[in-house]
């Protein structure tokens, strides 16, 4: 499954890790009323949550994937070193620098502008850092495999989204504090989000899902879609072309993210019509939990990408914009990662524990990692509670929206244990742990070469 020669990044599972971590941090502020269909979003404990889920979870959860699989569609290794550490913990530490900030931000601290400061350096050093190495290796390698180029794109709109997202927490630590400053951000915000939702994670993990979902499902490759690709890049240069256009004109800089509104439902369409086939021309014919389970993320991505562009032409009001953004975030960004994460992490471990002992002894197979079964039942859970959550926005229910969002946070804490529990080879009969069988470290992969093909 993976190539000859390809080693198992040593920092993946602590990316995982961290991520799973600030994920069950954010559900559990909002199980606890940290933020509720009442109040903006723009405030600044409301921030913290936005924060952690977008950077501890859906960017940590991204890169980790990438430092893994970015040397598997390109065929060539990243250099050897420390850096994935680093940046990590530069993320880590950045993100809570950003945290604080924004808590003491909301409560009027003096303290609120340096630690912004400091935050927005940390964090843009640690990601650009990050950024460089995974586009210098993709980029040498953009011809091995189709999905390369959205793996591309989606950095590039990394790199944009962290220079906006320092800028701003550079204006909002008061060491820029003139007026024209202050308004761009507040023009700029959503294309913000913008690029880090949609040109950042959802077209790198297009790019992704392009090698691996083939790959799970023993289905041919997906064929290079021109629609997909153009219309890819359609939408991160629209929503670039408005963030630069909104210094100078913000009628221009809207017309331009409204035409990226509409450029995006078109790559969301052709990216599902790859996916329809692949899943058709299956060769695997019983889907495994972790294909089953991503089947409603896809349902909703395609929802809230098609209404998207009709909320925004018709003006629709922000509680209406934050229920779609719930809805892609938590139920298609969100639902993917921990549905993948529950083949990711089983096979992984599996590489790394049983790979050198192929032909030597019986090994376990990669199922007998993860008890799907159970885990079933908790992205039931967790999907109901996404969509009842989304519906409480739109109507502004506050309590029905706690309730959901609690029922989220305990199957999401349910889900990161059975991912646990498969690195920790706890379904794992003893007989296939007996010498020479080495058990895997919990947060790093110990044995890099793995030795996937035995």
């Amino acid at each position: 499954m993976m190539p000859m020669g390809t080693s198992l990044s040593r920092w993946t599972m602590s990316y995982f890790a961290a991520a799973l971590f600030f994920l069950l941090f954010a559900e559990g502020l909002l199980a606890a009323g940290g933020w509720s269909p009442s109040v903006e979003v723009a405030e600044p404990h409301s921030l913290i949550i936005v924060h952690s889920t977008t950077i501890g979870w859906l960017a940590l959860l991204m890169i980790g994937a990438l430092l893994q699989f970015g040397p598997v569609l390109t065929g060539l290794e990243l250099p050897k070193g420390s850096l994935g550490l680093v940046a990590l913990c530069g993320m880590v530490v950045g993100l809570v620098l950003l945290l604080s900030g924004f808590g003491l931000t909301g409560a009027g601290s003096g303290l609120a502008g340096p630690v912004m400061f400091a935050a927005a350096a940390t964090l843009a050093v640690s990601f650009l850092s990050i950024a460089v190495a995974l586009f210098s290796l993709l980029w040498r390698g953009r011809h091995a495999h189709e999905a390369s180029p959205f793996v591309l794109l989606g950095i590039a709109s990394l790199v944009a989204t962290v220079a906006l997202g320092a800028f701003f927490a550079v204006v909002v630590s008061d060491v820029a504090e003139a007026f024209p400053l202050v308004s761009y951000v507040v023009a700029a915000a959503p294309l913000h989000a913008g690029l880090g939702l949609v040109g950042w994670m959802t077209f790198a993990a297009i790019g992704v899902s392009y090698k691996l979902l083939p790959m799970f499902l023993l289905s041919d490759d997906m064929r290079r879609s021109d629609t997909l690709r153009r219309s890819c890049l359609a939408v991160v240069g629209l929503l670039a072309a408005a963030a630069a256009s909104a210094v100078f004109d913000e009628a221009v800089a809207g017309a331009l993210a409204l035409l990226a509104t509409l450029a995006f439902p078109v790559a969301a369409a052709a990216y599902l019509a790859e996916l329809a086939m692949a899943y058709r021309g299956r060769r695997r014919r019983k889907l495994e939990p972790n294909t089953y389970w991503s089947l409603p993320a896809f349902i909703m991505f395609g929802v809230s990408a098609a209404l998207l562009p009709a909320a925004v032409a018709l003006h629709a009001g922000p509680t209406t914009l934050t229920a779609l953004g719930y809805l892609f975030v938590f139920g298609w960004l969100t639902g993917l990662g921990l549905a993948q994460l529950l083949k990711i992490v089983p096979f992984l471990t599996w590489i790394e524990a049983f790979g050198p002992l192929l032909g030597r002894r019986p090994t376990p197979k990669l199922a007998d990692l993860v008890n799907g079964a159970r885990s079933s039942v908790w992205f039931g859970v967790f999907y109901c509670a996404v969509i009842v959550a989304s519906g409480a926005i739109f109507l502004g229910l506050d309590d029905v929206f706690r309730i959901a969002a609690l029922a989220q946070t305990f199957s999401t804490a349910a889900l990161a244990a059975e991912l646990a529990l498969s690195r920790a080879l706890a379904g794992v009969d003893a007989d296939a742990k007996k010498s020479p069988f080495k058990h895997p470290a919990f947060f790093f992969a110990g044995n890099q070469r793995g030795d996937a093909n035995g």
